[in-house]
């Protein structure tokens, strides 16, 4: 009997053992359910998955609106209609729930639904898409990676499956699509009424959910009224406003013969509320910037001259902001962030600037990944922080900021519980594809980010090339990552200050201009004053620069050394995305770090013949550049590097250094040189109104609209 017993209850748990080894399988006979009245969001993440799933399985599932259509086992999309009764939502903010659910609905042809739900209409979307980097294998960025999933005949999924993931860390997370000079030159939206092309911007708005974002800036410098941000709405997304459009008002379109004063602004605030549809989810920037980017008191006339009157003038404008919110726009309890950018910084620090109840205070980084909190970042707080900047030390076409840095400063903002905002600028994305998924992993959830003791930042840098690269590259790849965000020849005494992408152009433009107009040439790079001001002169400068590049240049060797042992490992299929992330983004650093110590021999020799070759051997780094870049052009990215370089500008560093070669060589300057060196002298003064002009062409004739809406009513049903 004992045996008996022992053989029954063996084979009882064996038989438990085998059901719940049994899993549900998919294939491209599975469909997707769908009701048809589920919310637009909802219906374009469905699309999502199934052009995921056709990519996998080499065909297009079905799709369905009925339970009496859907096949034995199918996937159902369900937020207001077709959940099981045996099943609920989960509660809470963007809470995504995936459970796979036998016999989901008695009398259907239905034996197993994968249900994808959520809290709220953003849950159900990130389940979507969580599914299909889960089980198909979807790369969150594959656009942008240019990686598709593994083809398969089919994939399994445990019988019991339970996931459930939410609330986020950050309430609110996104991006800023700022200084979008390769987008907009690679795939201009004229014809759309926009910078970048709406196809684009839907590719933008898709990584940025997949990557479980909610809030999106569409664009710089832009109006209420533009397509993008209905496109955006269309997606989920709510708007947020940039540090420089308080309320949303294009400042840089701002009318020149239109005094930049409060009444104006005032004008102008009411004009933005009513310009924007009404079905928009809009999180509103308030306080007072400059025309571009600067301190408003450099415009507004008559202002306080004051750190104390300045803050009160500020103090003014927000409480301004809020009544005008508060009264026109229809959607309740509306959200208000302030931007602590540049001199908002200082004035925070210094406590002469005191914050509202209701307004949430968001510390900027410097441009580098280092938040300018001075240690005072607090509960309730949010961050705004960069992959990718312009300006005199940017990184339009490489990676500049260490994961490490990444978990230390942003966990900082975790650890004092500064979650409710959190901005990101990837700039044009694709150059920032590895630091932009991370900032946007530890976003969604900061746990193992901020884990005691935990190694997250590697952890992620090792999957992550594994993930993209391949295992038998990527323990090369992590080493070359480790070396590379070091290699940079340094200036100074803080993290970041290295020379990057645009500072190498601008530091070598300046010294070019030095080459050919002689020691007492009356102006020089404003941009870069403050990096030669601590020079006896420009000689002791010049000599500093090619010493710290030097000390750079065998770094910058070892890395290369690293990369190319890298690269033969590397799986075939993405050795074209290698190209495009490790080996362009190497050469750049590299070919530029020694043209700077080229043209710092050239200023530094007395010898006509020396300074010739010189500038003949930086002629041919600047070559390399250009060629290390087109090489990453490849496929759909034709001319992505190419077509819209005009913040950087690397060919108009060629052409200068060329103009240099013929004046040394005797040769007189044609005028196309003579515009070159012209153009040069408005480059380093870092005027980009020009670049700016270029990506807002498509707004021309719209800035009246600014603060003359005399029928916001009207205006309103355009809108809708």
């Amino acid at each position: 009997m004992r045996k008996i017993s022992l053989l029954l209850v063996t084979a009882f748990l064996l038989g438990r053992i085998v059901a719940n080894a049994t899993a549900v399988t998919i294939n491209s006979k599975t469909s997707i359910l769908i009701d048809p009245r589920e919310p637009a969001p909802i219906q374009k993440a469905a699309r999502d998955l199934a052009s995921d799933m056709q990519k996998v399985f080499g065909t297009p599932v079905p799709w369905v609106s009925e339970r009496s259509h859907a096949s034995a086992t199918t996937i159902c999309i369900a937020f207001s209609h077709n959940l099981p009764r045996s099943e609920t939502r989960p509660y809470g903010w963007e809470v995504l729930k995936l459970q796979v659910v036998a016999d989901p609905w008695p009398g259907s042809p239905v034996q197993n639904a994968i249900v994808l739900t959520g809290s709220d209409v953003l849950g159900v979307v990130y389940s979507i898409y969580q599914f299909s980097q889960r089980f198909l294998g979807v790369d969150p960025l594959y656009w942008w990676t240019d990686h598709p999933p593994a083809r398969r005949a089919s994939v399994t999924i445990p019988e019991e499956f339970n996931e459930r993931q939410g609330p986020p860390t950050f309430r609110y997370r996104g991006w800023f699509m700022n200084d979008e000079d390769l987008l907009t030159g690679w795939r201009p939206g004229t014809r759309d009424g926009t910078g970048i092309s709406l196809k684009t911007w839907d590719r933008i708005f898709e990584a940025l959910l997949r990557l479980k974002g909610n809030m999106i800036i569409p664009g710089t410098y832009i109006f209420p009224w533009e397509p993008q941000i209905r496109a955006a709405a269309d997606r989920g997304l709510m708007i947020a406003q940039h540090h420089d459009e308080p309320m949303g008002v294009n400042v840089y379109q701002w009318p020149n013969n239109v005094p930049y004063t409060l009444p104006f602004f005032q004008k102008a605030w009411k004009c933005t509320v009513a310009e924007y549809p009404r079905n928009v989810d809009v999180i509103w920037t308030v306080g007072v910037r400059g025309r571009y980017d600067h301190p408003f008191w450099l415009d507004v006339p008559d202002v306080p001259k004051t750190s104390e009157g300045r803050a009160q003038f500020i103090d003014k404008a927000i409480a301004e902001q809020m009544k005008i919110v508060k009264e026109e726009w229809p959607h309740p309890h509306p959200q208000f962030i302030w931007n602590s950018w540049m001199e908002g910084s200082g004035l925070m620090r210094s406590g002469l600037l005191k914050i509202p109840p209701g307004v949430t205070l968001v510390w900027a980084d410097d441009g580098g990944g280092l938040i300018q909190d001075g240690g005072l970042i607090g509960k309730g707080e949010g961050v705004y922080y960069h992959t990718a900047v312009i300006g005199g030390n940017a990184n339009n076409f490489t990676e500049r900021v260490p994961v490490t840095r990444i978990q230390r400063e942003l966990g900082r903002a975790v650890r004092a519980g500064a979650t409710q905002y959190l901005l990101l600028n990837p700039s044009d994305i694709r150059p920032v594809v590895m630091t932009t998924r991370a900032v946007m992993n530890l976003a969604w959830d900061a746990k193992p980010w901020v884990a005691k003791n935990h190694p997250e930042a590697m952890r992620y840098v090792a999957t992550w090339c594994k993930e993209e690269l391949g295992a038998d590259a990527a323990p090369l790849v992590v080493k070359y990552y480790q070396a590379f965000f070091h290699a940079s020849a340094r200036y100074g005494a803080q993290p970041d200050d290295i020379l990057a992408d645009a500072f190498y152009q601008d530091l070598g433009r300046d010294l070019l201009v030095h080459l050919m107009l002689g020691p007492d040439s009356p102006w020089r790079s404003s941009n870069l004053h403050r990096f030669q001001e601590s020079y006896v002169d420009y000689p002791q400068y010049a000599s500093h620069l090619r010493e710290i590049c030097q000390q750079a240049e065998p770094r910058w060797k070892h890395v290369e050394q690293v990369s190319r042992q890298a690269q033969p490992l590397v799986l075939p299929a993405r050795r074209n995305f290698y190209q495009a992330e490790v080996l362009t983004e190497l050469e750049l650093h590299l070919h530029s770090n020694l043209m700077l110590v080229d043209l710092a021999n050239a200023v530094l020799s007395n010898s006509p013949m020396v300074k010739l070759a010189s500038v003949n051997a930086a002629i041919r780094e600047l070559q390399q550049i250009l060629t290390a870049l087109r090489a990453a052009d490849y496929g759909k990215w034709q001319g992505f590097y190419t077509k819209g370089d005009w913040f950087v500008d690397i060919p108009l560093t060629l052409a200068m250094a060329k103009v240099a070669r013929d004046k040394f060589e005797g040769r007189s300057l044609s005028v196309a040189q003579s515009v070159v060196l012209k153009s040069v002298k408005y480059n380093l003064n870092h005027n980009t109104s020009a670049v700016f002009k270029k990506i807002k062409a498509y707004q021309d004739g719209q800035r009246v609209r600014i603060y003359n809406c005399a029928a916001p009513a009207q205006r309103r049903r355009d809108a809708n």
